[in-house]
């Protein structure tokens, strides 16, 4: 009987442990994060961009969000972020592959608006337009004084 006692308060005594680990090693999603590092680096998150390498330093900056964005947004983000990505890939002087990109950011659209929409309500900050085909929410009414 003192046996299994014991070997019962060891299981505990590692289920406890991996638990703190694992709880330890898990990145702060948490709105707040996410806002306060949004908020220091909003201005960077657009354009012009006129060379590859602000291209690439644009694609960093939304990597590093990439890795704290709260779930409610994860994968909206990412959608973006993989979009930017392949824009650094593009040959502007293939039809095809400006038509590919297009599309895509068509396709990213809805995903670029729910970020939008979710960092304008959780932040308190605009984000910039960076697909560039997003522009005003048609959805939102305008009222006129």
């Amino acid at each position: 009987m003192r046996v299994r006692s014991r070997h019962l308060t060891a299981v505990g005594f590692v289920v406890a442990i991996a638990s703190t680990l694992v709880a330890c090693s898990d990145t702060d999603r948490s709105g707040a994060r996410f806002c306060g590092e949004l908020s220091g680096t909003v201005a960077g998150l657009s354009g012009p961009l006129s060379s590859s390498v602000e291209i690439g330093d644009l694609i960093d900056r939304y990597e590093k969000l990439d890795a704290i964005t709260p779930l409610a947004i994860r994968d909206d983000w990412h959608v973006v972020t993989e979009l930017l990505r392949s824009a650094q890939d593009v040959d502007f002087e293939d039809p095809r592959s400006r038509q590919d990109l297009a599309d895509a950011a068509y396709k990213a659209e809805r995903s670029a608006r729910a970020v939008a929409a979710w960092v304008e309500s959780t932040c308190g900050i605009a984000m910039p337009d960076v697909i560039g085909v997003e522009g005003p929410d048609p959805t939102t009414a305008t009222t006129v004084p």
